[in-house]
């Protein structure tokens, strides 16, 4: 085989997006840009090494170039990844083949990956001229680019994730607004470049928690959007919610540990937790009704004690309402715990009325996906069009309060979750009052979706009794051997 073409140990799907991909106008035009502009920057540098602080703004000028490619640009080839195959039926074709759902979204992220690679690699000749320039803190600098590197394939994940949903706000306005978040990103690293630098020295235990504690949780939010995409084109027999929500428990185990370990600082620990449970809430609330037998069959294997596990795990809306509920139980336990246990951390009433209203927050989206659950064949767009819309109203509310000056009116619209968030900031009310309201209604959320979920127990039921009576007479295997082709 020649030397311009893929190996063929490399994974088909990686070797057809990377033909693709390459070839592209946008990646082209981000490659020989960045290439120009730095190249520009080095040649003017060069003629001014006599000034003081020019290795600085070289390192500025690089990391800029570099997040503007790498988080604004890359991630953002991501968005029809997915939809664009869907759309076009080719999907179908993908799947037909022995391609499962997960090496098609791996082959589709893998590719962006690898370009995004491919500029890393084409900066570091740069750096090393960057050198000579002195002033450089080498394992500093070259950990942030490879954290910014890391960063980009973890936006990618959820881009490419986010890709194969069918609506137009999903796919594309959280990518954009995303974007504009690391383009605000990139932007700030000139008047910060060496806040930036000091914290990836990692000298003190608190910055090496915070970091691992940063790339934990970026990780464990690509992986809840990557296998968004996955369990999209995957079969209806393939279950990967199950694992999904064990990792988030794992995670939120993880980062309590670290937060323990590494800060004597208690009170950011619940919007940590909190932060982790939102993304596999998420995916849970927004989980079709519906269940195959053979799904539920590795939990009754395990008799009562599997189906009891398996009413948190089984990828089916009950379930995940079951396991949203879990997580609600853990953060509000986490958060009493502090307030309690530890008065000391300034985690009060203003804190846990925050805690609350989050928690209505998502819990009140989830209402509207409950009752249109039939009717409506995009729960995630759903989901994401009422979270956006309630706190739109409540920002429109806000401002026709403050220019009327009816503050206290707002009260009315206490049954709105993010409305408290306004409400805790009024001398008006106590914050015990608020915290007692936004407790209440966040609690009878809960309280309505579990019921809603308890009346639709029979599809779990259901796929249980199946799955114990293919226990119980497992179909016949088929002799291969015999020209009949009759059962044994």
């Amino acid at each position: 085989m020649g030397l311009n073409d893929f190996s063929d140990r490399l994974p088909p799907m990686l070797v057809k997006e990377l033909r693709q991909g390459m070839r592209a106008r946008t990646f082209v035009a981000v490659f020989l840009g960045l290439q120009c502009f730095l190249a520009l920057v080095m040649l003017f540098a060069t003629t001014a090494t006599s000034l003081t602080g020019t290795g600085s703004v070289v390192s500025q000028i690089i990391f800029l170039f570099f997040c503007l490619a790498v988080l604004v640009v890359q991630p953002l080839r991501a968005m029809n990844a997915l939809h664009g195959e869907i759309k076009s039926t080719t999907i179908d074709m993908m799947v037909l083949t022995r391609l499962t759902a997960r090496r098609i979204v791996a082959g589709k992220w893998a590719s962006i990956v690898a370009q995004t690679l491919l500029l890393l690699v084409s900066i570091i000749p740069y750096l090393i001229l960057r050198y000579f320039f002195g002033g450089m803190n080498l394992f500093a600098e070259l950990l942030a680019l490879f954290s910014i590197a890391i960063l980009s394939a973890c936006l990618t994940a959820v881009n490419v994730g986010l890709s194969s949903n069918g609506s137009l706000l999903v796919r594309s306005f959280l990518p954009l607004a995303a974007a504009l978040m690391m383009f605000s990103f990139s932007m700030s690293i000139m008047g910060s470049f060496d806040e930036i630098i000091q914290f990836f020295s990692l000298e003190q235990v608190d910055s090496i928690a915070l970091y691992i504690g940063l790339l934990i949780g970026s990780l464990y939010l690509a992986w809840n959007f990557f296998f968004l995409g996955v369990k999209t084109i995957a079969p209806m027999s393939e279950n990967h919610s199950s694992l999904n929500r064990v990792v988030c428990l794992f995670t939120m185990l993880l980062v309590a540990g670290l937060v323990l370990w590494g800060s004597s600082d208690y009170a950011p620990l619940p919007f940590l937790l909190g932060g982790i449970a939102f993304p596999a809430a998420l995916l849970a609330l927004t989980e079709p009704n519906s269940m195959m037998p053979r799904l539920a069959m590795p939990f009754v294997k395990r008799g009562r004690l599997g189906q009891m596990v398996g009413a948190i795990f089984y990828p089916c809306w009950t379930a995940g309402m079951h396991f949203t509920a879990l997580l609600v139980l853990i953060l509000s336990a986490v958060s009493a715990a502090i307030a309690w246990l530890v008065p000391s951390s300034g985690f009060g009433d203003s804190e846990c009325t925050i805690m609350c209203s989050l928690i209505g927050s998502a819990l009140f989206p989830a209402l509207f996906v409950a009752v249109w659950q039939k009717r409506n064949a995009n729960p995630l767009g759903l989901y994401i069009a009422v979270l956006i819309g309630s706190f739109s109203v409540m920002l429109a509310l806000v401002a026709l309060a403050e220019s009327t000056d009816t503050e206290g009116a707002m009260m009315l619209f206490f049954w709105l979750p993010p409305v408290h968030l306004y409400l805790l900031g009024e001398s008006t009310f106590e914050d015990s009052t608020i915290l007692v309201i936004s407790g209440t209604v966040a609690g009878t959320y809960l309280l309505l979706l579990l019921i809603h979920g308890w009346k639709k127990a029979s599809t779990i039921r259901q796929a249980e009794m199946q799955a114990k009576e293919l226990l119980a007479n497992p179909p016949k295997k088929i002799d291969e051997s015999s020209d009949t082709g009759l059962a044994e």
